[in-house]
């Protein structure tokens, strides 16, 4: 019966812990979006995560290009705004994005990818960085799958 109960403890402290909401504004269609332009945060301090964006985005063929904090591209009919937040638990990990597409400036997506508590006692908060922006990015174009 210990090891029961110790397995079930387990298991809800290792599932559980990652949430992502969508909301997508009617008649959002991503199928349309060829490029994105990326408002760079500087107060992202996660290492190779512009890089993470572009090479997501890339999977749907979908191009990201990133401009600097306060940019107004002219030519961009589709822009993404983000934040991320890392923790620390022996070593640094993302423990919270969100990214914002707006479209002629209205938010036509929003996606956020949170870990609950940090994370806590679940192993998967140390995935990788690659992975949480795919889930995060899957969502924010709709799931359509990548080609």
């Amino acid at each position: 019966m210990k090891k029961l109960l110790t397995s079930g403890a387990l298991a809800i402290a290792v599932t559980g812990c990652t949430s992502i909401q969508v909301n997508n504004s009617e008649g959002f269609q991503p199928q349309k979006i060829k490029q994105i332009c990326v408002i760079t945060n500087p107060k992202v301090t996660i290492d190779g995560f512009d890089q993470s964006v572009a090479r997501s985005f890339a999977r749907y063929k979908i191009n990201a290009r990133f401009y600097p904090e306060n940019s107004k591209p002219a030519f961009c009919e589709t822009t993404m705004n983000y934040t991320a937040l890392r923790s620390w638990d022996f070593v640094t990990y993302m423990s919270y994005a969100k990214f914002t597409l707006m479209n002629e400036g209205r938010i036509v997506s929003e996606a956020e990818f949170a870990l609950k508590g940090k994370g806590g006692l679940a192993l998967n908060k140390w995935r990788s960085t690659d992975t949480k922006i795919d889930e995060l990015v899957d969502q924010l174009v709709g799931q359509r799958k990548p080609s």
